[in-house]
């Protein structure tokens, strides 16, 4: 077997088994799984991971569902997820997340 940090090989080019430490991914042994893909323990392989999309833009400055009364509320801004993992245990990255704003108005007219 040719492939590094390999203890079994289906061929002298492809993996099938890693040494202790190493994960397996298309033949070949990683000491961390590519980008895009996660490692799974149980097995020492990379699976693909979840896959996230772009994120929006941030939303209107809101407190209570109300853009004016306040001096400072919460602006969030989400993302979408583009393919959803191999197995269920791999996590996905956040998908929403908020920041401090001000508001455009604090007094609310009328």
């Amino acid at each position: 077997c040719r492939i590094e940090n390999c203890d079994s090989c289906f061929s002298k080019d492809f993996c099938t088994k890693c040494k202790v430490g190493f994960y397996l991914h298309r033949g070949r042994c990683f000491e961390e799984c590519p980008d895009g893909f996660a490692p799974l323990d149980e097995t020492m392989e990379c699976v693909e991971g979840c896959e996230v999309g772009h994120w929006s833009e941030w939303g209107i400055c809101s407190r209570n569902n109300r853009t004016c009364g306040f001096k400072w509320g919460l602006e969030t801004r989400t993302r979408q997820i583009v393919k959803k993992p191999a197995k269920d245990t791999i996590p996905c990255p956040t998908i929403a997340e908020s920041r401090r704003c001000k508001m455009a108005m604090r007094h609310c007219p009328g």
